[in-house]
C-alpha cells in the first residue's frame, strides 16, 4: 500500500510538473519590409487565462560580420543591444547583439488562453545587406551552452495565486524560438528597393499626411501601430492620405503592403 500512494504521489508531482513547464514562451523573428524587424514572445499553447507580467527579458540576435543593427522601439522603451564580435567567440562569420531590457514597472502581456504573440523588440538593421542570415540564437545551440549569458529568457509571473513571483519562462534547454526565427538577406527583391523609395510628408505631422509613392505601384494598403505595437484603426484614402488628427502624440510605425512586398516607416504624431 505504500508503494501504490509513492507511486500516486510521484505520478501528480510529475502531471504538475508537466503542466507548469507548458506555461512559457517562445521567440519569434517578424520581416517589417525595409531591413525593421520584430521579434515576438510566442505563449505555449495553454489554458490559463491569467495575464503574463513581465519584469525583465532578453534574447541574442545573430546577424552576418559587420553588418550593424539599432532598436527602434521595445515593450518598455528601454531594450539595449549589447555588441559582440563574433572573432571573439570563435565564430568571424558572424557577429551578435544581446538584447535586454529590465522594466521600470512590471509590463502585462496578452494571458497565454488568447495564443497571441506579443511584439517585444523593433529592430532595423543598417546598410540595406544583401547577404547572410540573421537569426534569434537558440537556447540549446553550441555558442548558447558555451557562452551562457546570451541564452533567451524571460522573468515573469504568470500565476494567479495574489502573489507577484518572476521566475524564467524560457526554456534554457530547447531551442526557445519559434519559425520563423531566421531571414536571409538574398531573399530581398527589386520590389523591396522599389517599397524603399516610399515616404510620409509631413512628417511630423498634426492632421493629414500624404503617402508618396512611386510610379507602378498598386493595391497599397496599410497597418499602423502605437510604439507598444497594438494596431489603431486607419484607412488610407484614394488620395492616398491618413488623418492622425485624432490619434495621440507619439512615435507609431506605418506597415505599407503592395502586392505582398511590405515595408514599414516611422510617423511622429505632434
Amino acid at each position: 500500500m505504500k508503494k501504490i500512494k509513492i507511486l500516486i504521489i510521484t505520478v501528480l508531482g510529475l502531471l504538475v510538473g508537466q503542466l507548469q513547464a507548458q506555461d512559457g514562451y517562445t521567440y519569434t523573428l517578424g520581416d517589417n519590409g525595409a531591413y525593421s524587424y520584430t521579434i515576438a514572445a510566442v505563449p505555449n499553447a495553454s489554458a490559463n487565462n491569467f495575464a503574463t507580467s513581465v519584469q525583465s527579458y532578453g534574447f541574442t540576435i545573430i546577424v552576418p560580420d559587420g553588418v550593424t543593427l539599432s532598436i527602434s522601439s521595445s515593450l518598455g522603451s528601454g531594450a539595449a543591444a549589447t555588441f559582440f564580435n563574433g572573432n571573439d567567440v570563435g565564430m568571424p562569420t558572424i557577429d551578435g547583439y544581446l538584447i535586454t531590457e529590465t522594466l521600470g514597472s512590471p509590463m502585462s502581456l496578452s494571458a497565454p488562453s488568447a495564443g497571441t504573440n506579443s511584439p517585444m523588440v523593433t529592430v532595423q538593421v543598417n546598410g540595406s545587406p544583401t547577404s547572410g542570415i540573421m537569426y534569434i540564437l537558440e537556447n540549446n545551440s553550441a555558442l548558447a551552452t558555451s557562452v551562457t549569458p546570451l541564452k533567451s529568457f524571460m522573468q515573469a509571473d504568470m500565476e494567479d495565486d495574489s502573489m507577484a513571483v518572476y521566475s524564467n519562462r524560457v526554456d534554457p534547454n530547447a531551442s526557445a524560438v519559434t519559425a520563423p526565427s531566421t531571414f536571409d538577406f538574398a531573399t530581398l527583391s527589386v520590389e523591396d528597393n522599389e517599397l524603399l523609395e516610399l515616404s510620409l510628408y509631413p512628417n511630423p505631422a498634426k492632421d493629414i499626411v500624404k503617402l508618396q509613392v512611386p510610379a507602378g505601384l498598386a493595391d497599397i494598403k496599410i497597418e499602423v501601430f502605437d510604439n507598444a505595437g497594438k494596431q489603431i484603426a486607419m484607412q488610407l484614402s484614394p488620395e492616398n492620405t491618413i488623418d492622425v488628427s485624432n490619434i495621440a502624440s507619439g512615435l507609431y510605425l506605418i506597415t505599407i503592403t503592395s502586392n505582398d512586398i511590405k515595408t514599414t516607416k516611422k510617423l511622429i504624431v505632434e
